[in-house]
């Protein structure tokens, strides 16, 4: 029963709906703090430390979660996905402490609620980057369509070589002056990342939630309703 609830259609809209209010919120918070928050060297979620990312960073980060969640439960539309559904549940819950535990301010410095920030975001990345690369490979000998086949394949190669950038610019912000760009390389992560949440529930969409149909009764033929034989009637005054 839930995970037909999952794989109505209404679910499939929630979850498109969820990632486009994501990008759309994002969106928003750079046009709109352009002159508060460098896009190249301040990561992603120093949007949350002014108006109105204080609002805009924590909704659009839940609603990326809950795109990952109903995919959770409605799966993707492969064979042997447990896992892979596994990692996309872990994935709503590491989403959701990233938006609940906000990051640190230069005043406070990295307070151990903005540690809980930083390891829970990257930690979905990575869920999410594994999640790209199952699916990639499972959808070598699936019947896919092709574009999300080679969009998954992309998206997979991206998020990899991003995600590695990222890693290195924030460890080892003195290599190649990667501190200076560091903000680039999340921004390019979290749209292959929200555009391959996209491509799972367009793939999603092949799984229908089988509806019952109602038994019919077969109708008799005419010809086949066997009549019972009568008697001749006999006549009156006259000897059998």
């Amino acid at each position: 029963m839930t995970q037909n609830l999952f794989r109505t259609r209404a679910a499939e809209t929630t979850a498109m709906a969820a990632v486009a209010a994501s990008q759309a919120g994002f969106a928003v918070m750079h046009l709109t703090q352009a002159d508060t928050v460098d896009p190249v060297a301040t990561p992603v979620s120093s949007y949350a430390l002014t108006w109105p990312g204080i609002i805009l960073f924590p909704a659009s980060v839940l609603a990326l979660a809950l795109a990952c969640a109903i995919l959770a439960g409605r799966g993707v539309g492969l064979a042997r996905e447990g896992f892979i559904r596994f990692l996309l549940g872990s994935t709503a819950v590491m989403l959701l402490c990233a938006a609940v535990f906000r990051t640190g301010t230069p005043e406070s410095g990295l307070t151990w609620w903005a540690q809980i920030h930083r390891y829970t975001a990257g930690a979905a990345f990575v869920l999410l980057t594994v999640v790209a690369a199952l699916c990639a490979l499972r959808m070598k000998d699936a019947a896919v369509p092709d574009w999300v086949r080679r969009g998954t394949w992309w998206v997979t190669a991206l998020a990899a070589l991003t995600f590695l950038t990222t890693t290195v610019n924030t460890f080892l912000p003195g290599f190649l002056d990667g501190g200076d760009w560091r903000g680039i390389g999340q921004r390019v992560l979290l749209v292959v990342l929200s555009a391959l949440v996209w491509i799972l529930v367009a793939n999603s969409t092949r799984v229908t939630v089988p509806t019952a149909t109602p038994a019919t009764v077969p109708a008799l033929a005419v010809d086949a309703v066997p009549v019972p034989a009568t008697a001749e009637p006999v006549l009156a005054g006259s000897r059998p």
